[in-house]
């Protein structure tokens, strides 16, 4: 019975957006996203979107060039189809489509890629997997161009119901996980990352299935609660469930913080400060409710959980740990290593055919996604990431500031996953996670979007006129 399930649930998920796509085309982009989503909903084992790279031998292996690809054609659908049956807001004629900061850091990053790129062909004799790299790390910046094409063509209102099925798809992932992972009802096939007896139960942790969208779910989820409230809170539960059972630290820390922020951010904007703290309130309460229920229910796995916060104290910088001192410890041995010529704009798309030293990176770019930045585009590269995402936090946070309705909040939830992002860069891959390369700056291309709207003064959903500009 799990076999069929696990055979014919991703078919069934591309059949749902196949449908929706019939009159909003934008939800052809959520066959892309199943494969971002990859193992998480068994998308993996889908070979029908493998089909057209069978005949490259040196690109049929590589999942990031894949998704690249399927995103390019599933975004040139979507054009025709939006010209073929344009909608209310294409009717009305778009607002004019300008270059602003994300455009221009962004096409910074594509030159300082290809310099990296131009730098590995005069310095390496055997190219071998060089010019897929290549065509992997700037698939990260067409990505973000993409998104926001394609954002920049709908309504805010379409795009809120095409984020909430994907936040929908995340948390089934989320309840297979659980199940898998907590209950020990074998659903996703593979090697267990680690296997241990805890109390008398067996507690296992893998990460290659986890659904790797628990920020940007829970802020979505929390963010529009009220349009259905028991469902939403439901979902938001099955979340944190998952996020429990992954055992991970400061995922969970990580996600706790974006709840109370959230809350914060809301009291501000509405200067009701007593709400605030009558929501924290809330939400502790049900916090520990909800510890307190999976505690009894799952008496080992959390002491097992709590026994890893013990480990910080007992083990302060050890690989066991692996706490954030033993990731900026690797970070350096990456960094130490690079030679001073290559500091400026990094190697490139060099991969461990030209250089052993890739593993290493590899490596410490798992716990640590801006291990690789630094690396792959050197210190330019990197100053341009902070720019790019500290323009993006300040943009997005006076967009919610100062917009109302959908545009206000798609920017706070945008927000919040940016600064998940950032977070996720010092705990995991981030942008840099493998089989994902394209999906890497989604976030900033929704949000260069709804930056347009607010330049030229327009809300497409509401036809409110926007009373001050962010510069």
């Amino acid at each position: 019975m799990i076999g069929l399930f696990v055979k014919f649930f991703p078919y069934l998920l591309v059949l749902y957006f196949l449908y929706r796509s019939y009159r909003e085309p934008v939800f052809m982009l959520g066959i892309p996203f199943l494969m971002f989503l990859g193992p998480a909903v068994f998308f993996d084992q889908v070979v029908l979107f493998q089909i057209p790279f069978r005949s490259f031998d040196s690109i049929s292996q590589n999942q990031d060039i894949f998704l690249f690809v399927w995103l390019i054609i599933f975004w040139i659908i979507f054009r025709i189809r939006s010209e073929s049956y344009p909608t209310e807001m294409m009717k009305n004629h778009l607002p004019e489509k300008r270059l602003n900061i994300y455009d221009y850091l962004v096409i910074s990053l594509v030159i300082v890629t290809i310099i990296g790129f131009v730098m590995v062909l005069n310095e390496y004799y055997l190219l071998d997997k060089v010019y897929d790299k290549f065509i992997v790390l700037l698939s990260m910046f067409f990505g973000f161009f993409i998104f926001k094409d394609i954002v920049y063509r709908i309504e805010p209102e379409v795009l809120h119901k095409f984020l909430y099925s994907i936040v929908i798809i995340n948390s089934m992932a989320s309840g297979l996980y659980f199940i898998h992972q907590g209950l020990h009802i074998e659903i996703y096939q593979g090697v267990e990352y680690l296997t241990t007896i805890f109390q008398g139960a067996t507690i296992t942790r893998t990460f290659w299935f986890s659904p790797p969208l628990w920020g940007f779910s829970i802020a979505y989820l929390l963010i529009f609660r009220k349009d259905r409230s028991f469902v939403f809170i439901a979902l938001l539960a099955i979340n944190l469930l998952a996020i429990y059972i992954s055992y991970t630290r400061s995922t969970l820390v990580a996600n706790v913080f974006l709840i109370v922020l959230f809350f914060i951010l809301n009291g501000l904007k509405n200067g009701d400060y007593s709400s605030v703290l009558k929501n924290l309130i809330i939400i502790s309460v049900a916090g520990i409710a909800l510890f307190w229920a999976i505690s009894n229910f799952m008496p080992a796995s959390t002491n097992y959980f709590l026994s890893r916060f013990k480990e910080l104290k007992e083990q302060p910088a050890d690989k066991q740990s692996n706490n954030l001192v033993y990731r900026f410890f690797k970070t350096d041995m990456v960094i130490k290593k690079m030679n001073t010529e290559r500091d400026l704009f990094g190697y490139g798309p060099v991969t461990e055919r030209q250089l052993q030293y890739v593993k290493v990176v590899d490596i410490a770019s798992a716990d640590m996604g801006w291990a690789e930045v630094i690396f792959r585009w050197g210190y330019l590269g990197l100053a341009l990431f902070i720019i790019l995402f500290v323009t993006s936090l300040i943009k997005s946070f006076f967009l919610f500031l100062r917009t109302e309705g959908i545009v206000s909040q798609l920017s706070l939830l945008i927000l919040l996953s940016i600064i998940s992002l950032i977070i996720e860069g010092f705990t995991s891959f981030s942008i840099m996670a493998p089989n994902r390369f394209a999906f890497g700056l989604w976030y900033l291309g929704i949000l260069s979007a709804l930056l347009i709207y607010k330049k030229s003064g327009t809300n497409a959903n509401e036809s409110v006129v926007l009373e001050t500009e962010i510069n």
